[in-house]
Parts: C-alpha cells; structure tokens; sequence
C-alpha cells in the first residue's frame, strides 16, 4: 500500500509523513533532521507543563531539557551502582514524612 500511495503522491507526502524511498529517507533525515524531530502538539500536556518537559519539548529547550538531566542524572551517580543507595535513602526519608502526617491519606 505504502508503494502505490508513494506513487501517486511522490516520495513524502502528509497529513502523516511517509517516507516510502530509502533515498528520501536518507536525504531527510541527514539534510533535514531537525524538521523531523518534532513531537506533536498534545493539548492537555501542553497546557499542564507549559511546554516543559519530556513528553512536550522541542527543539532547542529540548536540547536544554535533555543536557540538564544528564548532567543532573550523572550528577547523582546514574550510571554508577551508589545511585542506589541514594534513591532507598531518599525514598526512606519519604516514608518517615509522610508516617509523620498519619499516612498517605492527608496528601492528595
């Protein structure tokens, strides 16, 4: 199907890009990488996160995003096994906050 649709449409065609030649591949992704790199637009997450975050960034607050968490990440020693002993500590610490305020039930 994706043959006969590039054959009356050409190589790339919309509302969805499909790239139905290995050289039309080639071309968009080495000459034009970051016009296909795009996420959609989801509404909800857009609003929720004000275009923040994993799901929703693009392009250079993506790229902003990304370096940050690696850097926080590596940071706090992922890659690393102490990184470990770091989340019990902390999900500990968690525990004992929220056994503090008689549980999780006065946390919405």
């Amino acid at each position: 199907m994706t043959y006969q649709l590039s054959k009356k449409y050409g190589p790339v065609y919309t509302p969805v890009v499909v790239i139905a030649e290995f050289q039309a591949l080639k071309d968009s992704m080495i000459g034009m990488g970051e016009e296909f790199s795009g996420r959609l637009d989801y509404p909800i997450l857009m609003k929720s996160t004000k275009g923040y975050g994993v799901l929703v960034s693009n392009g250079s607050r993506w790229k902003q995003l990304r370096r940050f968490s690696l850097t926080t990440l590596k940071n706090f020693g992922m890659g690393r096994r102490s990184i470990e002993e770091k989340v019990k500590e902390e999900a500990r610490c968690l525990v004992q906050t929220f056994s503090t305020f008689g549980g999780l039930q006065h946390f919405p």
